[in-house]
């Protein structure tokens, strides 16, 4: 794990929601993987990659700290999830090299938060779902939602 990145466990993702307001949940899983549930929470999806619908090889978003940048201060207390780590310690880390300075990720990710029975939901209305937040970021006019409500 980078030193740079601090993990939290879900217990601690818990205590982090209730003690920070403005803590952002990013979800960097695929869209897909979003819809099917999310801890229930201040949570946006922004994924780190995509697949070809045609195959499993996946493909970087290579918008997603740009997307980020758009959306949140770059001091803005910000946590990445995904399905159990390796995504979010890579969106974590490229976030700290795109000049963000509040970053952390949740171990584990969203397997570990449902192995703690924790709250989940599949809310995916705009000002969460990727479409939003990107429709956003492209078309700052758009009538969309805030971002993480």
């Amino acid at each position: 794990m980078s030193q740079s990145i601090t993990a939290l466990s879900p217990e601690e993702l818990v205590a982090a929601w209730a003690a920070e307001p403005g803590l952002t949940y990013i979800d960097v899983r695929t869209v897909s993987e979003f819809c099917t549930g999310r801890p229930k929470g201040q949570v946006v999806n922004i994924p780190w990659e995509f697949h070809a619908p045609a195959g499993s090889t996946p493909h970087p978003n290579i918008g997603f700290v740009e997307v980020v940048s758009a959306l949140f201060a770059r001091d803005a207390p910000l946590i990445t999830g995904c399905g159990k780590g390796p995504r979010a310690l890579a969106a974590a880390e490229a976030l700290c090299k795109g000049g963000f300075s509040n970053v952390r990720m949740l171990a584990g990710g969203f397997a570990a938060w449902q192995a703690q029975r924790l709250l989940c939901t599949t809310d995916n209305r705009p000002g969460v779902s990727y479409v939003s937040l990107l429709t956003r970021v492209r078309r700052p006019d758009a009538k969309i939602g805030p971002a993480g409500h």
